[in-house]
């Protein structure tokens, strides 16, 4: 994976205004991953992608992470650090990047299956009927499904076999769901909250992105440079020089 640099960084930010998160997502792994087909990177799982991000986080910005949550039951905002490293260690991450399908079988029923990826959200993302929603995913990440040798459809399915299919998803791509379990240090209660590293990512890269333009104008302002020249510079000497000269 490539660290983007300034210029390729601004230029994802700008093509991310006003897109939808999940496109947001693949155009930051695009620049940082510019050999890869936009199609292969969007049928990534979501917990393939999101190891991505984390590594691309910890690329850009490095791998501490302070967030803001807010308890549910006081509403005092609550601030808590993680280390990428902490989400990009377990062996399963690891194993994830390798193999997207899966099998299992379940009173009876032998399954064949896939993991969710971009794809599935984004044409599930306006859905305003979630139920329905997540059973249409399911259906859409089962690839066979077999008992006694003769091919099943999803609907023919019992229920506790598509509970089944749901929690073997959810196992199989655990980064696709970071949970991180708080304290709010005000009253006390205990909850758990959920880490979308894309949103997270995307914010930093949002923030980063203005504080460049804003030193971009400055400098600019100052000595006449064009923002090429100026992208052209280290952070480091950008900021010397952007001292000295104010």
């Amino acid at each position: 994976m490539n660290s983007p640099e300034a210029t390729e960084l601004l230029h994802a930010w700008e093509l991310g205004l006003g897109k939808p998160l999940l496109q947001r997502a693949l155009i930051l792994l695009a620049a940082a991953l510019p050999d890869s087909d936009p199609q292969a990177l969007a049928r990534l799982s979501i917990g393939q992608r999101d190891q991505r991000l984390l590594s691309l986080r910890e690329q850009l910005f490095g791998g501490q992470m302070l967030n803001i949550s807010v308890c549910p039951n006081c509403e005092e905002p609550v601030e808590w650090e993680n280390h990428t490293g902490e989400f990009l260690s377990p062996p399963a991450a690891k194993a994830s990047a390798v193999a997207n399908e899966f099998e299992v079988t379940s009173d009876g029923y032998a399954l064949r299956f896939r993991s969710p990826n971009s794809l599935d959200l984004a044409d599930k993302a306006e859905a305003e009927d979630l139920e329905w929603a997540q059973r249409d995913l399911l259906a859409n990440c089962l690839i066979e499904a077999k008992k006694s040798g003769v091919e099943c459809d999803f609907d023919s399915l019992p229920g506790t076999v598509q509970e089944r299919l749901l929690d073997e998803i959810e196992a199989r791509d655990s980064l696709a769901d970071i949970r991180i379990e708080l304290s709010c240090p005000e009253c006390s209660h205990r909850w758990v909250a959920l880490f979308d590293i894309a949103d997270f990512l995307w914010k930093e890269v949002n923030g980063w992105a203005v504080q460049m333009l804003q030193t971009i104008a400055r400098l600019a302002a100052l000595t006449g440079w064009n923002e090429r020249e100026i992208l052209r510079l280290s952070p480091v000497r950008r900021q010397l020089y952007l001292g000295m000269l104010e």
